[in-house]
Order: C-alpha cells, then sequence, then structure tokens
C-alpha cells in the first residue's frame, strides 16, 4: 500500500491538523483507518537526522552544555532575562524533535546523551546535501538507516539565489537555468529515495518544498520581470523534487511548506491576521540574522507578526507554521 500526504496550513481556519489529499484519504480509509490510531502502533522515532541548509540548522553553543547556541532565524531569551536561550523560539526541527523527546547536541543543557544528527549547513545547497547523506550512509553501520530514524529533508533557497544572480549576471541563459534547477531537484529526490525503501525496512523521511524566493522579502525587492524567474525557478526544483520521490509504503512524510507560505501571504493581502501575521513583505530583523534578538527588531516588529526574519529567511513565525505542520504530520501517518 502506497500512501502520499500533501500537507498544507488553511491558515485562514488554522487548527493544525493534517490535510490529506481525496486519494490518500481514501486509501487510508481502505487500510481500516488513517493516523496513529489504535489499529497503528505510534512511531516513536530513537534517532532525527536533520539534512537541509539554515533553515533547519542549530548551531553549537559555547560549551557542551551551554543554550546560547545561535539560529538562522529570531534568536530568543531565557524568560525574563537578557540570555541567550537556544530552546526559545525553536526551529521547525526542533519542534519536531520535541514531539518524541530527542535531543539536540547543539541545545543540550542536561547533557544528555544526545538522540539527533545535525547534518544540514548554513548556506546550504542540494550537493551539500549529497555529501551530507554521503557521509551519513558511510557512518552508519550496515551504510543504512533504520526504521526507527526520522530523517527530515529542507534545501533549494540557495539553489534558486544561486542560480537566479546566475542569470542577471549573463553567466546563464534562463533556459539553462531553468534546466539546473530541475536537475537539482531530481538529484535531491534521488536522496531522499536512497534513505526508503519498499518494504519500509529503511528510514522515514519528511521531505519539503521551499516557499517561493519571489515572497521573500529579497524577491519582493526585485523587477516584476526578475520576480517571475524567481517563481519560475523555484516552481520548477519544487514540483521536480516532488515528482522524482519514490513512494514507499509508509516510509514518506510529505510538507508542502511552499503551500503553507502562499496561504500566509494571500491571507494577509486579503486582510487576514494568521496566527497573528501582518506582515509578509519587510523583514523584522534590523542587523546580521545571527545577531537578531527580540531586542534588534523593527518598529512595531515582533517574532510573531512578521513572516521573514531577513531577506531570506523565515522569521520565528514561519518556523511555528513549518515545525506544527511537520509535527501533526509525523504523528498522524501510519509510519
Amino acid at each position: 500500500m502506497n500512501f502520499r500526504v500533501d500537507r498544507w496550513s488553511a491558515v485562514a481556519l488554522r487548527s493544525s491538523l493534517v490535510v490529506l489529499t481525496t486519494v490518500s484519504a481514501l486509501l487510508l480509509s481502505s487500510c481500516g483507518g488513517g493516523g496513529q490510531s489504535s489499529q497503528t502502533n505510534r512511531f516513536n522515532p530513537t534517532r532525527m537526522i536533520v539534512f537541509g541548509d539554515e533553515s533547519s540548522l542549530l548551531l553549537p553553543g559555547s560549551n557542551a552544555t551551554a543554550i546560547d547556541g545561535l539560529k538562522y532565524t529570531n534568536n530568543g531569551f531565557s524568560t525574563g532575562t537578557t540570555t541567550l536561550d537556544c530552546n526559545a523560539n525553536p526551529i521547525w526541527v526542533q519542534t519536531l524533535a520535541a514531539e518524541y523527546g530527542l535531543v539536540f547536541a547543539e541545545c543540550n543543557p542536561g547533557g544528555v546523551t544526545p538522540t539527533v544528527q545535525m547534518r544540514a549547513t548554513a548556506g546550504g545547497k542540494v550537493a551539500n546535501v549529497v555529501a551530507a547523506v554521503d557521509a551519513f550512509l558511510a557512518s552508519t553501520p550496515g551504510n543504512k538507516p533504520v526504521p526507527t530514524d526520522m530523517i527530515t529533508m529542507m534545501v533549494g533557497t540557495n539553489d534558486v539565489l544561486e542560480l537566479y544572480n546566475r542569470v542577471i549576471t549573463s553567466e546563464l541563459t534562463e533556459a539553462a537555468a531553468v534546466a539546473e534547477i530541475e536537475r537539482r531537484g531530481e538529484l535531491l529526490a534521488t536522496q531522499i529515495n536512497r534513505l526508503t525503501n519498499d518494504s519500509n525496512t529503511l528510514g522515514r523521511v519528511m521531505y519539503s518544498t521551499v516557499p517561493r524566493v519571489s515572497l521573500t522579502p529579497f524577491g519582493r525587492s526585485q523587477s516584476l520581470a526578475d520576480q517571475t524567474l524567481l517563481r519560475l525557478l523555484t516552481d520548477s526544483f519544487n514540483e521536480t523534487m516532488r515528482g522524482l520521490v519514490r513512494i514507499n509504503g509508509r516510509s514518506l512524510g510529505f510538507l508542502n511548506t511552499a503551500q503553507t507560505f502562499d496561504n500566509v501571504v494571500d491571507d494577509v493581502n486579503d486582510g487576514g491576521r494568521p496566527n497573528g501575521i501582518i506582515n509578509v513583505s519587510v523583514p523584522v530583523c534590523t542587523v546580521a540574522i545571527l545577531s537578531c534578538t527580540p531586542l534588534t527588531l523593527v518598529t512595531g516588529g515582533s517574532i510573531i507578526n512578521h513572516l521573514w526574519a531577513d531577506d531570506t529567511r523565515f522569521s520565528f513565525a514561519g518556523h511555528i507554521f513549518i515545525g506544527e505542520d511537520a509535527a501533526d504530520l509525523a504523528t498522524s501517518l501510519p509510519w
């Protein structure tokens, strides 16, 4: 039995429910019900492996049990203080890990044995994920993941930005850039396929599209023609990747983050305030993102009323949407 799940946020009616495609819902029904009900044992991963770019990256603190590790979003303080706290304003993979009590080495004040491997990289592109997957498989006993591994995969924004800039500088034609971004989408799908199999004896992979770069503050600052190019490159990447992932039994969860962000932007533009967001066009941080704290925000801005932290990275509000979607999906799928 194959399952494919489309996950997106109906932000106008935000309720953090998993939305299944009609086909998936029918398939689940035919198997005796969906989700992790009494008919399905709850999936309890014992290890999480994080692949991707800085949207999934938590940096190490100043020592093994320090809480001052930084993130590429709105860094937070411990309650009532101005002390950096890696547990404050969790990024989406932290929210997912917390659902299962899994611990990052990069945010481990209790000094317990870490159960999350951070293999995302700042500025990461598909090529970096390929190298990271190679290294992971080489380090894994038997050179393969196991069914109790939760693996996350979100990358592509930096690839889009690179190829966009190469078109702008006339290094590449638009057609060549589209062909290259599609090649990278195919390569990312290949990495996802390496980590799962039809018999569900390898890992469980949660993979995601990336938001349209045309909707970021950077994208909005470009000409209409250039925004069209950014949208084309993003959509070509997402659609190619998504279309080439091999649907394996119950080994995959799909997060349509691109659709989630489209919905948020559309809702705000229509006068709505999804989860309190009022601004989808201006970065909330006034300083470089790793230095961004509640003390360095635009006037009237907060970590939950702006969608973007800087020109291309999610604010904490953006991570809330993705993190809630990921946790809801993970606990609703019949892994």
